[in-house]
């Protein structure tokens, strides 16, 4: 399953890994055997496929081996859940209707999906749809979003089923079928443009994690940003990725933030930069973004890394900090609430990293914004699938909402993506680099904005209509 995602991309392997899983379960297999299989297929799922929360957690964090390797795999254990759940619930509707249950088994993967995007905050990481980004199934994101797409993939994975086991031949037409919808719908436009294109730059400063939070690195790393920005002040928007400038917004104000803003005013540009925003006083910090120049703004990030920036249930977790240190893993969410940045008349959806994984907090700012914005500091992957799994969340954002992504990060992937989720320029990785490109604003939505809306009911309603079945039939 891993190889389906990015870097790799296979996107058939998605269509026949589940396929085998299918077929390798019978119908008579107890519910706690068939719950075993699905999930060592989560944690072959998962586990190869998030191997890198290991690295992010000892490499970076400075979590001992062993705390590393617990955690790691403890969330591989949870994750691996979901798919085991899913078979159950498909099997229990199987032995009360028959083999016809079999098409019901998309509906509760999609249901499936949707809870562990939610649960303890969420963790979509590769939820089944982004396998399909670069296939034909990619336009029915406009519609669907992740989660239907994943549901449509698996349809013609037990389409797939069905044939080999002698099925009707009829079976076949998902397979068919789906895809030349797919590609129909690739013609279709859901968004159009709004207003003159902004000239935008990326800048990837390619600061190495170990010396990112040095107080005597602060100026240097800041020369780096400076340095390429200099170049580049006949553009509209300047993008330096998360946290570019190290330290708080309190004690670089008038040494930084004042004379940068100044500057940009008098080149008629804007910088939009990841930093700290602070307010010693109350011991409040975000991790925010600044927009500086002639318009200028602050967006504090809303939704939080659980153990990264922020600490749940403190009173029974706060042992947990004296293993991983990870600066600023206090942070304060910013409000639901909070007035949008522009830029020459072009509103902007901000996001910071971990969000970009949330259809949900992408969609929270449409239909006003014209543009998607995500900054991320993706070196606390490493060398490792993180940042190419990352940038392809980030392509189904823009596919969702109908708009161009401006994407920004410290080690890279940085990119610009249209708004059908094609990767206009991307840089490499390690190397301090940067990228131009004329963007769109749009304005409209796509259909997605309104299933979006009920997706979760969908969701929560399937999975009570089933339990309450499992509970009469006891009964």
């Amino acid at each position: 399953m891993p190889l389906a995602f990015a870097p790799y991309s296979i996107w058939p392997v998605a269509l026949i890994s589940p396929a085998l899983l299918i077929i390798l379960v019978d119908r008579n297999m107890s519910l706690r055997r068939l719950f075993l299989h699905g999930w060592l297929f989560g944690n072959g799922y998962f586990g190869f496929g998030i191997y890198w929360t290991y690295n992010s957690l000892h490499d970076f964090g400075q979590a001992p081996p062993l705390v590393a390797a617990f955690i790691a795999a403890l969330l591989v254990i949870y994750l691996a859940l979901f798919p085991a759940c899913c078979l159950c619930a498909w099997q229990w509707c199987n032995r009360q209707i028959g083999n016809r249950a079999i098409w019901l088994l998309p509906i509760f993967w999609f249901s499936f999906e949707w809870f562990r995007g939610w649960l303890l905050t969420g963790m979509p990481w590769l939820s089944l749809g982004y396998a399909y980004t670069e296939s034909p199934l990619s336009a029915f994101g406009a519609i669907v979003g992740v989660y239907g797409v994943g549901a449509l993939g698996l349809l013609m994975s037990i389409s797939l089923v069905q044939v080999v086991r002698g099925r009707r031949y009829l079976a076949l037409a998902p397979i068919f079928l789906i895809p030349v919808a797919g590609m129909l719908l690739q013609n279709i436009q859901w968004t159009e443009e709004k207003s003159e294109p902004l000239n935008v730059v990326i800048v990837q400063g390619n600061i190495p994690q170990e010396i990112k939070w040095r107080y005597e690195q602060r100026q240097s790393i800041f020369n780096v940003y400076w340095r390429e920005t200099l170049k580049l002040w006949d553009s509209d928007l300047i993008v330096w990725p998360e946290t570019a400038l190290p330290g708080r917004s309190e004690e670089i104000q008038e040494s930084i933030l004042q004379p940068v803003s100044d500057e940009a005013v008098k080149q008629n540009s804007q910088i939009l930069t990841g930093i700290i925003v602070s307010d010693k006083a109350n011991q409040r910090y975000h991790n925010s973004l600044m927009l500086l120049g002639e318009q200028r703004g602050v967006y504090h990030k809303r939704h939080l890394v659980i153990f990264g920036e922020y600490y749940p249930m403190r009173w029974l977790l706060d042992f947990l900090r004296g293993w991983i240190n990870i600066p600023y893993s206090d942070m304060t969410p910013g409000s639901d609430a909070q007035p949008q940045l522009s830029v020459k008349g072009l509103k902007l959806g901000l996001s910071i990293c971990f969000e970009n994984v949330f259809s949900r907090d992408i969609m929270r700012d449409l239909p006003d914004a014209n543009l998607l914005v995500n900054v991320s500091n993706d070196a606390w992957f490493g060398n490792s699938l993180a940042p190419h799994q990352h940038l392809q969340m980030a392509q189904m954002r823009a596919i969702e909402a109908g708009r161009a992504m401006i994407r920004s990060t410290n080690t890279g992937i940085s990119a610009f993506i249209d708004d059908r989720g094609q990767i206009m320029q991307k840089s490499e990785q390690f190397k301090t680099q940067t990228l131009t490109e004329t963007v769109q604003g749009r304005m409209g939505v796509t259909p997605f904005y309104y299933f979006a809306r009920v997706q979760g009911i969908l969701a929560i309603s399937i999975l009570a209509v089933l339990i309450f079945l499992v509970v009469r039939k006891r009964a």
